[in-house]
């Protein structure tokens, strides 16, 4: 029930759209007071840059409230030949880019353009999956944060849809013929029918298809839109909603990492937009069979960092546009879903081989940022205390990532500098007060499962611009 409400909630506010904040002050490269500027025409002296991947750093730590405990224990990365400094900026999803993409993730089998049209089982099967989705009240109101209001508005208008969809029935036939995708983009007016709910075109270029794969309807999409809060160059393809839940029952058993891997590779460097290397790979704790990737790309031979974000507040001085990365879903060996977000185009190098800081440099910034993590309420910015209970929690910080993230160029909100950045991770554990793991878990409505969340998790702790020492706010963007 719970998979088939989120995913209901999530079409209706991508087809609804929201409003963005217009941009009204001015962007930042650093924190240090333009030294990053000047430090773009250096390049590497020997004696500048120490030797790294030859030396481990431990110690122990807490941030200022008290709440958490760091163990820090981990080795410099190792330095490439050559650490660059670009220029990027958003590249628009071509008809070309969008059938090559295609064709990497479905090979040759037939594609066609999405139609409005349904035959009668696919309104039958839309209908009763909006239903469903609405059936339960309490897991409604929950789903919209406990606002009964919220919970009642969306009801209102998905029991709107069922009936645009039941009068719709009638006349619907029980054949459609499909026509060959053309790829070409249209307004997302374009796709409106009774079984997506009203989309308005809030300047989107979007093009749809359709394939069937072992039986299973597959939605292909590529999206393009440029406004003053909102970016968006996007490439999605996955089962039709209502097969979502058959498809990832998760029943099999866990496949082979570096199988799933290669082929994650080969789909993503058949695209045609250069190297790519798995930046994340998990599996499903509680379905065996789904590994899921990110891919993130090269540029002038270093590979991006996976990050997420940006978030809500990069809008204050800039669209908002999130990291370039790429997503796959895979049950066994096979690719259940697929998604690019944030495509770049290289528009210049700045610096072929920026001067950096050495390591224990940039080890200082980041522990200064790690003992300010969680010592204030994100909500209300109101200093966070320790709990009575003694509970805290317990981060090992084991691993630092050199590799190049997205900053904003001060003055422009069209380019942005990829730039060295060490990147810093650690393995995060909730535990009471004598150190134990505190665990938890619940029963998953919809399959009956009981679905238990890793007592572990890795979380990324700090960015550090590699060049001058500034900690990078991905949430931010600068």
């Amino acid at each position: 029930m719970k998979t088939r409400i989120c995913a209901a909630l999530g079409a209706l506010l991508m087809l609804f759209g929201g409003c963005q904040k217009t941009p009204d002050k001015a962007i930042v490269t650093s924190k240090n007071d333009g030294t990053f500027a000047a430090a773009l025409e250096n390049a590497p002296q020997a004696s500048a840059t120490e030797t790294s991947g030859e030396r481990t750093y431990t110690d122990s730590f807490e941030n200022a409230s008290g709440t958490i405990r760091y163990e820090l224990s981990l080795t410099a990365p190792a330095l490439p030949t050559a650490l660059p400094v670009v220029r990027v900026r958003p590249m628009e999803i071509t008809p070309e880019l969008a059938e090559r993409t295609a064709r990497a993730i479905f090979g040759d089998a037939e594609m066609y353009e999405y139609t409005p049209e349904h035959t009668k089982a696919e309104l039958e099967a839309a209908i009763l999956a909006v239903k469903e989705s609405i059936g339960d009240w309490d897991a409604l109101v929950e789903m919209c944060g406990g606002d009964e209001a919220a919970a009642n508005d969306y009801k209102a208008a998905q029991e709107a849809r069922v009936s645009e969809m039941e009068a719709a029935y009638a006349a619907a036939p029980e054949t459609v013929d499909r026509k060959p995708c053309d790829w070409q983009f249209h307004p997302g007016s374009y796709y409106s029918d009774v079984t997506r709910g009203r989309i308005e075109d809030n300047g989107q270029q979007v093009l749809s298809a359709g394939v069937t794969v072992d039986g299973v309807p597959y939605v292909y999409t590529a999206t393009n839109q440029e406004s003053a809060g909102f970016r968006e160059h996007s490439v999605e393809a996955g089962p039709s909603e209502d097969f979502t839940d058959a498809v990832y029952a998760g029943a099999g058993t866990a496949a082979d990492v570096q199988t799933v891997e290669a082929k994650a590779l080969e789909i993503a460097n058949a695209m045609g937009l250069g190297d790519w290397r798995v930046a994340v790979c998990e599996s499903d704790p509680n379905a065996a069979s789904v590994t899921c990737l990110t891919l993130t790309r090269a540029y002038e031979g270093q590979p991006m960092t996976f990050h997420d974000g940006p978030g809500e507040a990069e809008s204050a001085y800039g669209p908002v546009y999130t990291y370039e990365k790429l997503r796959m879903d895979f049950d066994g060996e096979k690719l259940m879903s697929f998604l690019y977000q944030g495509a770049l185009e290289e528009t210049g190098v700045v610096n072929a081989n920026v001067q950096t800081l050495p390591f224990a440099d940039i080890l200082a910034a980041a522990k200064t940022q790690m003992r300010l993590r969680g010592t204030r309420d994100p909500v209300t910015g109101e200093t966070v205390t320790a709990p009575e209970d003694g509970s805290f929690t317990k981060i090992v910080v084991d691993r630092a990532e050199l590799g190049l993230s997205r900053v904003s160029i001060k003055d422009s909100t069209t380019e942005y500098y990829l730039i060295p950045t060490y990147t810093f991770y650690g393995a995060s554990t909730a535990c009471n007060a004598d150190g134990t793991p505190i665990g938890y878990s619940f029963v998953d409505e919809a399959t009956g499962r009981t679905i238990t969340l890793p007592g572990e998790t890795t979380v990324e702790l700090a960015v550090i611009n590699a060049v001058d020492g500034s900690a990078v706010d991905t949430g931010l963007g600068y």
